[in-house]
Formats: structure tokens, C-alpha cells, sequence
């Protein structure tokens, strides 16, 4: 038996759905998901191969969840308590996360907080630590777990665009510009939705039809009646593989989704020391600031940005082609090879997984970090 503590958010639960129907492929093992009850439903019409169970404190549970094979993780602090109550020689904790490690010149003290935040979750709540890139790192961050660097998690696409487009009331060849805020609710909530609502409500960009995206939480915006909702799809990169550009706050889900199948993306202002990370990975992978919305845009300058960025999608598109997305082909098989593992038998299994990833943890001395 495996189990598998995921978050709130699409970007978690996705993930979280791509790891396990990899890991459905190639083993019977039953597999049991921790999650907030609010997404259940969508974890039941979206993974059918398991069971779903009601979140529970690995404070006060601790030996419910320890009962396993292997214990994973998408991304919850609150798992060190496990590391502190296991007594015997396993499970091995096993931890899936995103997002640059290290401190650099460029970085706010907000956004430092955050990397020293993720490194110590690593340390006191991993075991084995699968860190999700974009492209292959360049240091080796000091965690005292195992790490192994992976590329991008990405769902299968399932519905051609115009399934999509007939879904959303659209013709077949009619393009479209996806506005997509995340699934994230209470203090998860993207903090200038209603701003940018209000700006993207006033854009005319013809021939494109604007469709906001369905989150596990509705909004309250009232847009014009020429704005398309879109239902919550269960596999949100058919979605955004139908679309011609996403404009979306910023996170790891959309950041994926959109790489993965050469999107573009408009990335609006980061609220958070977390996704204020997530932009500048995109801004290192484009090499430019053009897929960053900035507060200051009006309507009009968001016309312009948009038209900017339609008119460099094949150069986006070519980048994103150089980006490897088999994370959860890899995150499959190394729980496969994971589970029943003793902490004794870790560093040699950790070897083993190092060679089913296509990235490598370079030789070079670690990054200074904080």
C-alpha cells in the first residue's frame, strides 16, 4: 500500500493525477490519496484507481499514514511530524515539489523566506526529495535528503481542440484567449483577480474570443455577456492546449501545462513569495520580461502585450519543445522501486533512480544558500 498526501490546489492535484495513473500502468498496488474534502469530487472523476480519503493531521494520525509501503507527498510541511514518529526502518518519505531553491542577487526578501521555507520541508519532511525543472539545474542544493531532479509532471491530453471548443460553445475554428486564476481558494486566492477581471473584461482582441477558465472555487466577477465561462474540465491541459495564449496568475500548474504543450503565457503579477518565483522561472526559460503582465497595464497596454505575444508563438512554441515533460514517468517508477524500501536500502535504490531521470545532479560544489 502506498500513500499519497496531496494539497489544495490544481497545480498539486494535478500533478498528483499524473504521478498515479503512471504509476496505475505499471503496478497493481493499491494506492490511497490524503486530500481536502472540497476536492474530492475531482480527484474521483479524474483517478479512478485508487482510494480517496479525507485529509487527516499526520500530527495526530501519524501511525494511520506510516502504515505503508511508501508515504508521498505534494507539498505539505506538516508531514516532518511523520519523520519524527516513525521508530521502525520505514516507509521512506518521499516529497514532490517545484520551484528555484536558491537565493540569488535578484531576489526579494520576500522571496528568499520562501526558497528557505522549501529547503527546510525538504530536509525535515523528505526522505527523497523528486524536485521538478525546467531545464537541468546547475547546483546541487544542500538538503541532506536525496535529491533527484525531474523534469516536468504533464498530464496526457485526452480531447482534440475542437472537442474543447465544441464544449465551450465555440466554432471548431474559432481562436480563443484562455484567462485561467487557478483553483486555489480562501487565502490560496489569487489576491488581484477582481483587478485583473476588470482589466481583461474592457480588451477587444478580434478574432479572439476570451474564455474564463472554471476553478474549483467560482468567481463573483459579473463579465460581459461575450465572455465565454468555461466548466471546470477534469483534465484542464486539454483546455489549455486548445487556446491560443493564457493569461493566468502565476503557478506551477500553468507554468507546466503551458510548456508542455507550447502555449504562450502571459504571467500576471506574483502575490506571493511563491509565485513570484514561478515568474521568473518563465522568465529564464523566454529570456525576456514580454511574457510578464506588469500592475501598471492598462486595458490598452494588455491589447499591445497580447498582439506581442501572438506574434512571437512559434518562437515560444520552440522553446517549450526543448523542455523535457516525463516527470510523472519518472516519479511512477521510482515509488514503484521505492515502495517496501528500508532507509537502509535508500542510498542504493536512490542510485538506481538517478538513472531513470534525464537530468543529472551535477559534481559542481553547491550554490551558496541561505
Amino acid at each position: 500500500m502506498i500513500h499519497y498526501v496531496v494539497g489544495r490546489n490544481l497545480g498539486h492535484l494535478n500533478k498528483c493525477v499524473a504521478n498515479l495513473a503512471r504509476f496505475a500502468e505499471i503496478s497493481d498496488e493499491p494506492v490511497t490519496v490524503y486530500a481536502f474534502k472540497k476536492s474530492h469530487e475531482w480527484l474521483h472523476s479524474n483517478f479512478t484507481h485508487g482510494k480517496i480519503e479525507r485529509y487527516i493531521n499526520p500530527q495526530k494520525k501519524a501511525e494511520t499514514l506510516l502504515n505503508a509501503g511508501l508515504v508521498m507527498h505534494d507539498w505539505r510541511d506538516e508531514i516532518r511530524f511523520l519523520k519524527k514518529e516513525r521508530t521502525g526502518t520505514g516507509p521512506v518519505i518521499g516529497g514532490v515539489y517545484h520551484s528555484d531553491l536558491f537565493d540569488s542577487e535578484e531576489d526579494t526578501e520576500q522571496a528568499r523566506k520562501f526558497k528557505r521555507q522549501i529547503r527546510g520541508i525538504a530536509r525535515e519532511s523528505t526522505d527523497i526529495f523528486f524536485h521538478i525543472n525546467i531545464l537541468q539545474p546547475e547546483y546541487v542544493p544542500q538538503l541532506s535528503t536525496c535529491y533527484v531532479p525531474i523534469p516536468i509532471i504533464a498530464r496526457d491530453i485526452t480531447q482534440s481542440p475542437e472537442e474543447v471548443k465544441k464544449r465551450l460553445g465555440l466554432q471548431k475554428d474559432e481562436p480563443f484567449i484562455l484567462i485561467q486564476m487557478g483553483g486555489g481558494a480562501g487565502r490560496f486566492r489569487y489576491k488581484f483577480i477582481n483587478e485583473w477581471y476588470k482589466k481583461i473584461d474592457q480588451i477587444h482582441v478580434r478574432p479572439y474570443r476570451i474564455v474564463i477558465g472554471g476553478q474549483l472555487e467560482g468567481g463573483d466577477f459579473m463579465f460581459h455577456d461575450d465572455r465565454v465561462r468555461a466548466p471546470l474540465f477534469a483534465n484542464g491541459r486539454n483546455l489549455i492546449h486548445a487556446a491560443d495564449l493564457v493569461i493566468s496568475k502565476p503557478g506551477m500548474g500553468i507554468l507546466m501545462d503551458c510548456i508542455s504543450t507550447g502555449t504562450p503565457l502571459l504571467a500576471l503579477p506574483a502575490d506571493t513569495k511563491e509565485r513570484e518565483a514561478k515568474n521568473k522561472m518563465l522568465r529564464d526559460l523566454t529570456g525576456s520580461d514580454i511574457c510578464l503582465a506588469d500592475n501598471r497595464m492598462t486595458p490598452r497596454d494588455l491589447e499591445v502585450r497580447i498582439a506581442e505575444l501572438m506574434s512571437q508563438k512559434a518562437h515560444f512554441t520552440k522553446t517549450c519543445r526543448t523542455v523535457p515533460v516525463i516527470g510523472a514517468d519518472v516519479v511512477a517508477k521510482s515509488m514503484n522501486m521505492l515502495s517496501g524500501c528500508t532507509l537502509k536500502e535508500l542510498p542504493d535504490v536512490y542510485r538506481e533512480i538517478l538513472k531513470i531521470t534525464p537530468f543529472s545532479v551535477p559534481d559542481q560544489p553547491p550554490h551558496p544558500s541561505r
